[in-house]
């Protein structure tokens, strides 16, 4: 196999990239514990599906957000017919329970990662588009951090908790921003919630609140079930995100307008992500500078960068393709 060279930070940032696309290893270089294998592995090894794993089975999913639907629709649906209810009812509460408690387990506070979230923010902000795949708060927090100081330079595209389908027009700097970074979740993220009858809508908290605890809050309150695709294959993904208006949009709309210059941090370019290159690749991007982790042996590094090139090949084959040190300094949360 040819050596593949794989640049610093520095050498190509001045290149001009109109977007960022982050993987799990973005959440990882932040906060550790993000490099679970699965949620609902998680939830399943402390012994918090102990009645419900059957509904995961007979489902075909790992994916709560489809389990926690499904109960919520069948509870309704005997609510309707009169008929006895308490066993689904009961199966409802242990799913969202353990997803709650999986989640708490592996986020962090803000406090802990506050000087993280700083350099992410203003990393970010020099991108008209970012789009990330995890479904955890650190984005949204960095977020949030940085429009505190330089005014509503961050959008997701929500207005009042509703999803704005022409964002489009977001684009224009608001305010004393002096320039405007959109941001979506083509997998959802934990902040974007749905109503049983398929409203969507964005959970926030007021200054200086707990926005974890709020989420989970709302959670409990009976009313949203998370809006996120944390696991299963390309094609269970699919189906996720065809079940949510805010994600079809995204995956529809914002993947395929990414533009020119696309920088990918973090991402492990994993057959389950399929979905992905090909939404991509309905407008590819002429260049791609990928993330390559160096704090693996070299031989991995290769190979890593050589299983790019092949899915790259496969799914945008007009794109050029370069790599660059996730851990070089000025990228991400790097000093």
């Amino acid at each position: 196999m040819d050596r593949i060279d794989i640049d610093t930070w520095a050498t190509i940032s001045a290149e001009g990239w109109s977007s960022l696309l982050l993987g799990n290893g973005a959440s990882i270089a932040i906060h550790k514990e993000f490099a679970y294998p699965t949620l609902h592995g998680i939830a399943d090894a402390k012994g918090l599906l102990a009645t419900t794993a059957p509904i995961f089975a007979k489902l075909g999913t790992t994916n709560f957000e489809h389990v926690l639907l499904a109960c919520w629709y069948a509870e309704h649906v005997n609510g309707a017919l009169g008929a006895p209810s308490a066993a689904i009812s009961a199966a409802y509460e242990e799913v969202r329970t353990a997803l709650i408690e999986a989640v708490h387990s592996v986020h962090p506070v803000h406090a802990d990662v506050a000087t993280d979230l700083q350099r992410v923010g203003a990393f970010s902000s020099a991108f008209p588009t970012v789009v990330s795949l995890n479904y955890d708060l650190t984005l949204y927090w960095a977020m949030l951090l940085f429009n505190a100081a330089n005014g509503s330079w961050f959008k997701d595209a929500f207005h009042d908790g509703e999803f704005q389908t022409d964002w489009e027009y977001l684009r224009r700097p608001y305010g004393h921003a002096a320039g405007a970074t959109l941001v979506f979740y083509p997998h959802g993220s934990l902040a974007v919630a749905r109503d049983y009858l398929g409203d969507e809508t964005k959970l926030a908290v007021g200054a200086g609140g707990d926005l974890l605890d709020t989420i989970t809050r709302r959670w409990v309150s009976g009313r949203y079930v998370p809006v996120f695709v944390s696991e299963g294959t390309s094609q269970q993904k699919v189906a996720a995100i065809r079940r949510s208006h805010y994600l079809t949009n995204v995956y529809e709309e914002v993947l395929s307008a990414l533009g020119e210059g696309l920088v990918v941090y973090g991402w492990s370019f994993d057959e389950r992500d399929q979905h992905v290159l090909d939404a991509i690749a309905a407008n590819p991007p002429k260049r791609m500078v990928v993330s390559v982790f160096t704090g693996q042996p070299e031989p991995d590094q290769q190979a890593f960068c050589h299983q790019v090139l092949r899915a790259a090949g496969r799914s945008l084959p007009d794109t050029a393709v370069t790599f660059f040190d996730s851990q070089s300094p000025g990228c991400w949360s790097n000093l």
